[in-house]
């Protein structure tokens, strides 16, 4: 599982249920790059049945690319920008359950990154441009398991056409499980930052393995169980003085509440903290010395009922 605003939701590659609330991500690469995305460059999404749309030309204008309007009528949900069109991209922060706006609109994630929540448990409604309610939740909930697919609507530059690009995701019926006894499991976290250039800018990682330890589920059951117990996580960032005695022994770089917005969770259960070294000399963090030295990192997440924290996991900025 994945948390959208301190709120757990599935990712698409976690098996996911129309029953539930998913969020479907969208990465915008070029050049090696990600494309900024702005709202005057974000039409729509939309979701399909890939049954009944098995090739493009049932969906897109053959001249244009384009989706057809025959076809957006048929969309099993449609989200936009809020506010219809001239609107607005959402914040994580905005989003809500059981708010027809959350739910209907198209988030910004950061540079090249948007993402759009499919709300199967709430009563809320994916709307048109006009304020028309066209899904609910009790429909998705009456959907079969299926692949479907994501079409989204963009340019990747203010003067660019618009473009299509499509995504698949499959939903499931059986990703729910009974066991008969508390759930007993064990983690261990692996830094895979070993060295960092002093001035780069990278992302922290932190590998996790999560151990079912109840002999009496079955292994299918136990790698379903522990692909989807994260939930959301953050990291504590110190630096470390101990070939300096004139400064503090340790110094936070970045608490916990600092990075909860920056992590983000992928489909192996690694953790991803973007780190900015610039930070450590520009003077926003005191006591730091020169810059490079020894850190550490904690990391900090939630599995079922519990919060866990990592031990120290140490790497060196040079």
């Amino acid at each position: 599982m994945g948390s959208f605003n301190s709120i757990i939701v599935s990712e698409r590659n976690q098996r996911p249920s129309f029953n539930g609330r998913t969020i479907l991500r969208a990465y915008f690469m070029r050049d090696g790059q990600y494309v900024p995305v702005t709202s005057t460059q974000v039409s729509s999404v939309m979701l399909f049945n890939k049954i009944a749309n098995t090739s493009p030309n049932s969906l897109l204008e053959t001249s244009s690319g384009l989706v057809k309007d025959s076809a957006a009528s048929g969309a099993i949900w449609r989200w936009s920008l809020s506010g219809g069109a001239g609107g607005d991209l959402l914040s994580e922060s905005d989003f809500a359950v059981a708010n027809d706006v959350a739910a209907s609109s198209v988030y910004g994630l950061g540079d090249g990154r948007l993402g759009v929540v499919l709300n199967g448990i709430d009563t809320v409604s994916s709307l048109l441009e006009d304020g028309t309610a066209i899904a609910s939740n009790v429909q998705l909930s009456g959907e079969p398991a299926a692949t479907y697919i994501d079409v989204w609507t963009v340019k990747l530059c203010a003067a660019c056409d618009w473009q299509t690009f499509i995504n698949e995701t499959e939903f499931f019926q059986n990703n729910a499980v009974l066991i008969t006894s508390p759930l007993l499991f064990s983690t261990r976290e692996t830094l895979y930052n070993r060295k960092i250039e002093l001035g780069s800018i990278t992302k922290l990682k932190v590998g996790t393995e999560v151990t079912i330890e109840n002999k009496d589920i079955d292994y299918s059951v136990k790698n379903l169980l522990k692909d989807g117990l994260i939930t959301s996580g953050s990291m504590e960032i110190l630096k470390h003085n101990d070939a300096d005695q004139t400064l503090p022994a340790w110094v936070t770089v970045s608490g916990y509440a600092d990075t909860s917005s920056l992590v983000e969770l992928t489909s192996d259960n690694t953790f991803l903290c973007s780190f900015n070294t610039n930070n450590l000399t520009n003077g926003s963090v005191t006591n730091l010395g020169n810059g490079t030295g020894t850190y550490s990192v904690k990391l900090k997440y939630n599995i079922l009922d519990e919060t866990l924290i990592s031990p120290l996991m140490y790497f060196t900025i040079v």
